[in-house]
């Protein structure tokens, strides 16, 4: 059995969790660009720098680490279910990463629901 829509909506999981471990790497190269700090020392105050520094340093960890967790395990799920090897066993991964990415991050919910759907999809279909 052909399952394409699994191994596209799992797909679509990897690019979304490529692109917040991207957004991610940004916030973080902004955070030691001195270009942005000259930016905002010209228009805030320092305990504003400081709070904005620190937020931008929280969001790019928030934002890479189930990133690449989704990135990983969504690679490994679809090369599972590629030639219908182990469907269950990619079903549960699925299923697990994006609780786990979602809890992780709220923003995880983005690339969270492609995996829900993809799991749950694997295990309802009969082989």
């Amino acid at each position: 059995m052909k399952r394409t829509v699994e191994i596209v909506l799992s797909m679509l999981g990897v690019i979304m969790s490529f692109i917040m471990a991207g957004t991610g790497v940004v916030f973080l190269y902004l955070k030691n660009s001195a270009s942005f700090l000259r930016y905002l020392d010209s228009g805030w105050g320092e305990q504003q720098n400081a709070y904005t520094l620190e937020q931008l340093g929280q969001a790019g960890t928030m934002f890479i680490l189930p990133g690449m967790i989704g990135i990983v395990f969504g690679v490994i799920a679809a090369q599972l279910l590629k030639r219908n090897r182990s469907p269950k066993l990619a079903g549960w991964i699925l299923i697990i990463i994006s609780v786990v990415i979602s809890t992780i991050s709220v923003i995880g919910m983005i690339p969270a629901i492609f995996f829900i759907a993809a799991g749950i999809m694997t295990l309802i279909r009969k082989p």
